[in-house]
This record gives C-alpha cells, sequence and structure tokens, in this order.
C-alpha cells in the first residue's frame, strides 16, 4: 500500500518538502522524549494558524494532512490526537476570540509547544446539556469573577498549563447565560484531579477539573461576557471538523499492514490473500479509508475557502467516526486469532474507534443537528 498522498494540488508545493520531513521525523518519534515540544517546533501545531497570528498560515487542509501523517508513520494514536484537540478546541477559540494581550500570553507558547491547553465544558452530570452546567461564575464586590463547580473528560487535563473554562454567569439560555474563561495553571483554587483511566488513545492525558472559588479578572474573560456559547461552537465547529485526521493515518497504517500480512501468511498452503473472504474484507477496509479521507479532506478545504458550518462538521464527524468503526470491524478477521496479539495493533485501533463515536458530541448528537439541517 503507498503512503497518504505527498500534498493535494490546492496546498503550496513547498508543503511536500516540509511533509517528507513530518514523515522521517513521524517514523521514529517513539524515541522522542519531548514528542509534544519537537512537534511544535516543526510547525505542526501552527498550521492552521495565520502569519499575522504567529502560525505558518498553510492551512486547515495542511494541519489535517500533517496530522494523519504524524499517526500514520509513527502508530501512535493518543499523542496526535491531544494535539488536535488543543488545536481546533483551545487554540481556534483564542486566534479567534481572544485580545493581544491573550495571544501573547497563551496563542504564542500552545503554538512553540511551550504550553498545553485543554477545553473544559464536560460536567459529571450535564454532559451535552448545557442548560445543566453547575460550574458558575458571578462577579465579587471588586468587580472580578470568582468560579466555582467541576469538569470532567477534559483531553490534556491533568498535563495543561492554561484551562479554557465555560461557566454559567446568568440564568435563562445559553445563547446568553455562559462565558468562557482562560485560567492558568497555578490559579489560586485550581485543583487538577488524577487523570482518568481509558481504553483506547494510549498516550492522549483524561482527567477532570476542581474550581475552588477561583478569581479572575475581565482580562480572563474569553469573548465578553455572555459569549461562552459562541466560543463553545467555535470550537466544535472546528473540533468536530477535524479531531479524526489523525484516525486516516491510523487506518491507512493498519491497512498497509494487513495487506502484507495477507500476502505473506499462507493457510492450506496458499496466500491469505488469494481467498475472496479476505480479499474482500480488504477491499472493504479500503474502501472506508478513502471515504472517510475524501470527506474529511474536502470538508478541510473548505474551512481554508471560509466556507465550513455547523452542518458539515457534524457530518464529517460522524461520517469519519462510522466508516472508523466499519474498518476496525473487517480487521481483526484479517489475522483471525492473531488479532488479540498486541503487534497486530487491532483490538487497540479497535477502542480508539469506538471512542471516536462520543468525544466532540456523540454520533446521536451529530444525527441530530444534521437532521435539523436538512429542516427536520
Amino acid at each position: 500500500m503507498t503512503h497518504p498522498v505527498a500534498h493535494p494540488t490546492s496546498l503550496p508545493a513547498e508543503f511536500a518538502d516540509w511533509l517528507t520531513g513530518m514523515r522521517s521525523w513521524a517514523a521514529k518519534c517513539r524515541q522522542d522524549d519531548d514528542l509534544w515540544r519537537t512537534a511544535a517546533s516543526q510547525g505542526l501545531l501552527s498550521l492552521a494558524v495565520p502569519e499575522s497570528a504567529g502560525g505558518t498560515g498553510a492551512g486547515y487542509e495542511a494541519a489535517c494532512l500533517a496530522l494523519e501523517t504524524f499517526a500514520g508513520e509513527s502508530g501512535l494514536s493518543g499523542p496526535p490526537f491531544a494535539m488536535a484537540a488543543q488545536m481546533w478546541a483551545c487554540q481556534e477559540p483564542l486566534l479567534e476570540f481572544g485580545t493581544a494581550v491573550q495571544h501573547d500570553r497563551y496563542l504564542t507558547p500552545l503554538l512553540a509547544g511551550t504550553a498545553v491547553g485543554a477545553f473544559a465544558a464536560t460536567e459529571y452530570e450535564s454532559g451535552s446539556d448545557l442548560m445543566s452546567l453547575r460550574t458558575r461564575a458571578e462577579r465579587d464586590g471588586a468587580g472580578r469573577w470568582r468560579l466555582n463547580g467541576a469538569k470532567t473528560f477534559i483531553t490534556n487535563g491533568p498535563t495543561a498549563d492554561v484551562f479554557l473554562v465555560l461557566a454559567r454567569t446568568t440564568e435563562g439560555s445559553a445563547l446568553s447565560g455562559l462565558t468562557a474563561f482562560v485560567v492558568p495553571l497555578g490559579t489560586p483554587g485550581l485543583h487538577i484531579g488524577t487523570a482518568i483511566k481509558k481504553a483506547g488513545l494510549a498516550g492522549a492525558d483524561l482527567g477532570s477539573l476542581h474550581i475552588d472559588d477561583c478569581v479572575l479578572d475581565e482580562s480572563d474573560v474569553l469573548g465578553g461576557p455572555g459569549g461562552g456559547f459562541a466560543v463553545l461552537m467555535h470550537a466544535m465547529r472546528h473540533e468536530r471538523a477535524f479531531i479524526l485526521a489523525p484516525a486516516l493515518g491510523l487506518m491507512d497504517r493498519a491497512l498497509r499492514r494487513s495487506v502484507e500480512h495477507a500476502r505473506s501468511r499462507s493457510q492450506f498452503g496458499q496466500p491469505l490473500a488469494s481467498y475472496d473472504t479476505i480479499r474482500r474484507r480488504l477491499v472493504r477496509m479500503h474502501m472506508a479509508l478513502t471515504s472517510a479521507r475524501e470527506l474529511l479532506h474536502t470538508t478541510a478545504r473548505r474551512a481554508d475557502t471560509g466556507t465550513l458550518d455547523h452542518g458539515r462538521s457534524s457530518l464529517t464527524k460522524l461520517h469519519v467516526s462510522t466508516e472508523f468503526n466499519r474498518f476496525c470491524e473487517e480487521l481483526p478477521d484479517v489475522y483471525g486469532g492473531y488479532a488479540l496479539l498486541p503487534e497486530t495493533g487491532a483490538t487497540d485501533l479497535l477502542a480508539d474507534a469506538v471512542a471516536s463515536r462520543y468525544y466532540s458530541g456523540t454520533s446521536d448528537m451529530q444525527m441530530k443537528i444534521i437532521a435539523e439541517g436538512l429542516g427536520l
């Protein structure tokens, strides 16, 4: 099997040379003791950020292709997912809504890999129900904000240096009652919980956050008081569209290895690749990957032209996660009993695929958003 396309025609030719270097590093990055910072130093975290804001300005399609290549060459699922979570749910809102001071203080170190960012929206009992958020921020007598509550299922939570925290500031609808705050690590009253144990996405830390009377200034508000819903929607529009870019690389890697296994292993005196049952499985895996890749990269090109909407983001998230799961339904039967051995990676990839149906909004939620866009 071939590698992913080096650079689509919509990207500048020099990106091909950059991607070659990324591919070379990713193939041996498991030995890198400072994976996050090295990836950032190569520009991975800043590809989708305009040059005027300190990025490389290569665009969303370039960023997705880089994440895909990183995962596909390294075989790592967690680190590229964690970096993507920062890129889409932390950097994007800061870029869109942040002040010049917030850009200097937070966005610049995030792009450089000297800080890690996390978006803290989910709560223990509310899940996707924004009207039930219990984390609250209230003004005190000095005009500052006092933040109290708890968050969970935070990607990068145990290691983050800066948190975007969504809180209720007034009663009423989510459109006006939520505010986003930028809360740096070390803020008095900010307590980091222990890492949450999980199956899948090895290397991506998941944690919780307890907030006990954190005192914040007006300069810590992102997008203005009552602007939290807009911040959330901007983050989700990009995260849902692009969070699964690394999965394309993992699928590509698994398909290449599966084809090689089918060619090299024999049963009853014939290569596995000679049996139609195996060939059909591999073809279906190839179809799933191709379909997912085509849709995600087309969506990225929409973002590069400023035409990405929520319906398209949800469609991309739903379709790619669905094809990822279909791919992984076929994968174990290519290996048979060997699928249970760690070296095949089949069970790890299956756990990653199952997880993809739930983060950034469940598949059912994406269905709801798409249906509403159809007028249903």
